[in-house]
């Protein structure tokens, strides 16, 4: 008997990829799901947006000075050009604007901004800033119930009471109570500062829940970095001219006491020409010289020190002032509601063709 072998002319289904006509095909058939799906998507994250607070945000822009001149200068603006900062290498100086934004960070530097004299918008809050901070800030409900949770769970640790020598405006940075560090974690969340590597100009950036209390924040914050960098800057320089001008007086008025010395001695020794009486009156003029030229040395450190404290001083060009904005920032509602709306259909897309796309892993 013979065998007969049959060739089959049709091809095996090809595997390895999706079939998109059969896809498109299940998701038809049950569209109707996203009848439900997309409004209560559309409800829900417009419910939720609606209860994060509005915020407002407000910028200043400074321009420091550059100590740079001739050539360093062209070399230093050359290497900024490719991104490198030439300027932190050559300056001696430890406060170069690259390390701005770690400064605004700082607890000793936010600490200064607690005092800060605030008012809302509407006129419902006067008061400092870091009572507006702890008492008006409104946080989002599922943070509240968060913390609260915390707090349930956690069990609550005692405070630290330790007499330090670290206090600043009233504030003991060495050692602050709960309260004071939820108020200064807000600030770091809500206080930037951001340093353009190569230009070097300083963006400072401020975000409040109200935009009166925003714009003023930012000037009172800008102005106090300015401070702060002017403070360290001159520190040196003023206290030698203080020292100067401390000892300049000192020697101004031992000076004036040895001319008067030897006014008064020679006026009552004039018709005496006794050699003792003329070598006495040589010493007080010769003490008296010396203590003039003292004095006048002391002159000259005190006006070079006057004019070094001058030289230190920095001056910063306010590119941007602040400004009440008019607009909030954030949150973007209708971006967050079609990023929503968004993301439950490609889930729901997944989950109707998931037969079809897991396909071809089987």
């Amino acid at each position: 008997m013979e065998e007969t072998n049959y060739i089959s002319t049709e091809q095996p289904p090809q595997t390895g990829y999706v079939d998109l006509k059969e896809l498109f095909r299940a998701i038809g058939r049950r569209r109707k799901v996203f009848y439900w799906v997309l409004p209560i998507t559309f409800v829900l994250s417009a419910a939720l947006i609606l209860c994060v607070p509005k915020y407002y945000v407000c910028e200043v822009v400074l321009a420091p000075e550059s100590s740079a001149s001739g050539q360093a200068g062209s070399l230093q603006a050359l290497a900024s050009s490719f991104g490198f900062n030439m300027q932190n290498l050559t300056s001696a100086d430890a406060l170069y604007p690259t390390i701005y934004p770690d400064i605004a960070k700082s607890p000793d530097f936010l600490v200064k901004l607690f005092d800060i004299p605030v008012t809302t918008a509407e006129g419902e809050y006067s008061g400092t800033y870091y009572n507006y901070l702890a008492k008006e800030h409104k946080r989002f409900f599922l943070k509240r119930w968060t913390s609260k949770l915390k707090k349930m769970i956690t069990p609550a640790e005692p405070e630290v009471k330790v007499s330090g020598n670290g206090k600043k405006d009233g504030v003991d940075v060495f050692c602050m109570s709960k309260k004071q560090w939820y108020v200064l974690d807000l600030m770091q969340k809500n206080i930037s500062c951001k340093v353009d590597r190569k230009t070097e100009v300083i963006t400072f950036r401020v975000k409040a829940q109200d935009k009166l209390v925003c714009a003023i924040v930012a000037d009172s914050a800008c102005t106090a970095l300015q401070h702060f960098i002017t403070d360290y800057r001159t520190k040196k320089a003023r206290v030698d001219f203080d020292y100067y001008k401390e000892v300049m007086a000192c020697s101004y008025q031992e000076y004036q006491e040895a001319c008067e010395q030897y006014i008064r001695y020679a006026d009552s020794h004039s018709n005496l020409n006794l050699k003792r009486f003329r070598i006495e009156a040589d010493n007080l003029e010769t003490e008296m010289k010396i203590k003039q030229a003292a004095y006048t040395s002391f002159q000259k450190q005190y006006l070079a020190t006057q004019a070094r404290l001058q030289e230190n001083t920095p001056v910063y060009t306010l590119i941007q002032s602040a400004s009440v904005p008019v607009l909030a920032a954030g949150p973007k509602k209708t971006i967050f509601v079609l990023a929503m709306l968004f993301l439950a259909t490609c889930v729901t897309c997944f989950v109707l063709g998931k037969e079809q796309l897991m396909a071809p892993f089987k």
